[in-house]
């Protein structure tokens, strides 16, 4: 079971009173992916940067997405708790 850490940043756009998924995108380092959400939080209604580890064989989540940087307006799973 080959286990891979992906780095996400995933954008959120306010579209009237609902937010929506924007761009996605990956990164090699969980400071590449910080960096890159703090970037974008000025430039869109929110953005969330995560880490999470995925079997490579069946796609499977193996761990809880551990939450990296968040900014801005987000869906309630990002908030904190």
């Amino acid at each position: 079971m080959p286990a891979k850490t992906l780095f996400i940043v995933q954008q959120f756009e306010k579209q009237a009173k609902r937010l929506i998924a924007g761009r996605q995108m990956d990164f090699k380092t969980a400071q590449e992916a910080i960096g890159r959400a703090d970037r974008d939080a000025s430039r869109v209604a929110g953005v969330v940067a995560i880490q999470q580890v995925i079997d490579t064989d069946t796609g499977e989540v193996l761990e809880e997405p551990l939450v990296l940087a968040r900014h801005g307006e987000l869906p309630a799973e990002f908030n904190e708790s």
